[in-house]
């Protein structure tokens, strides 16, 4: 038979472990507010618990204000994880979450005392909130990130529902420090706790995993691809289109007197010229396609399934557009215009630095022959 007695020490050693943890994950400048909301969140539900658990307290303190703590702190960490998936849980919500505990505990501690319904109610009651956890992160995807958060949300919530269920049918108080069903609850709530906590932190390792990723393939002035990014991707294109015997196509398009537009109204104004760009190329841009900075005002098109032919309307088109549209900045209204290389793989390969070599080449000569215009290669 599973002592209670060992097995509650055992939940309430490894509630305070898992909260340390939290806390100290927390604890650090720069932290996102959604691991404070479950730091703080997890070491509310500890207090409760502690107070629900120790002898002597009065009434209101062990059966109505600590059911309430509980449950704010299952509503704090609810927030957390709203807040994570780019939602929110207003504190009106956290108000009614914490609110219910209360006058239902207080109800049966106070009005119509019974431990069966208290129990039975905070069984049933807990066990919603842990399900709407992990329903809250399942629907926001990653499997690869949360599904250990999702296991313990979920199995916690099973414990206390079918402790709930138990008290239900078969719920004689007196005999709950001996029932199986409530030493089984108490040993899978601690390791259902354990993942919980370590799958918070992997949910935020990441996040943080995937920005790191982000910023280290992205240009930070405009959101395209940079030179890392396009190595890293291009190559995926190129064996893709070659493995579907589909020509690829490279557009390097190039801004006219760049100098000129920094020296005469200075480099912000640069830099929106090249933020329109990015705008304008990443119109024609289709699922399967690519953009990336790849110098200073030069950037690339990779097309997946374009010969000379098609890529050359795509760059002329871009081409017209450029020049027609104003770039607008505080006072200033600035022109621009862009030099064009077009080149395909079906007269250079797929060799993706090959590309995007003859590519340039043919931009350069679209600046020697007068710039604003299109060159094939």
């Amino acid at each position: 038979m599973l002592n209670l007695d060992t097995l509650l020490l055992v939940q309430v050693c490894v509630t305070l472990l898992t909260t340390a943890l939290l806390v100290a994950s927390a604890c650090y400048t720069g932290s996102p507010p959604e691991l404070r909301w479950w730091a703080l969140g997890n070491l509310l539900v500890s207090v409760g618990l502690a107070m629900t658990n120790l002898d002597g307290l009065p009434v209101v303190l062990s059966m109505v204000v600590g059911y309430g703590v509980i449950a704010f702190g299952l509503g704090l960490v609810l927030r957390g994880l709203r807040v994570h998936c780019s939602d929110t849980l207003s504190w009106r919500g956290v108000a009614v979450i914490t609110v219910l505990a209360l006058l239902v505990s207080a109800y049966f501690s106070l009005i119509v005392p019974s431990l069966r319904a208290r129990l039975c109610f905070s069984g049933f009651y807990f066990a919603l909130l842990n399900w709407l956890c992990a329903v809250t992160i399942a629907r926001h995807g990653g499997w690869r990130g949360v599904i250990i958060s999702v296991i313990g949300f979920t199995v916690l919530g099973l414990a206390l529902f079918l402790r709930g269920v138990h008290m239900l049918f078969h719920g004689d108080p007196a005999d709950v420090p001996s029932s199986l069903v409530m030493g089984a609850s108490m040993l899978v709530i601690p390791l259902a706790q354990v993942c919980i906590a370590f799958g918070l932190i992997l949910m935020v390792m990441w996040r943080y995993a995937e920005r790191l990723r982000r910023l280290s393939t992205l240009d930070a002035l405009t959101g395209a691809l940079n030179r890392a990014g396009l190595e890293i991707h291009g190559k995926r294109v190129a064996l893709r289109a070659q493995r579907g015997r589909r020509s690829l196509a490279v557009i390097m398009i190039d801004v006219d007197f760049f100098k000129t537009i920094n020296d005469t109204y200075g480099h912000p104004v640069g830099d929106e010229v090249l933020r329109h760009l990015a705008g304008i190329l990443k119109l024609e841009l289709r699922p399967y396609d690519l953009l990336a900075r790849f110098g200073g005002e030069e950037f690339v098109l990779v097309l997946d399934g374009s010969d000379l032919a098609a890529a050359t309307k795509v760059a002329e088109r871009l081409r017209a557009r450029i020049e027609l549209e104003l770039v607008e900045i505080d006072a200033l209204s600035v022109r621009y215009t862009a030099s064009v290389g077009v080149v395909s793989s079906d007269q250079h390969g797929y060799d993706l630095i090959a590309l995007i070599s003859a590519g340039d080449a043919a931009m350069y000569e679209a600046k020697r022959t007068g710039r604003n215009r299109v060159i094939g290669g």
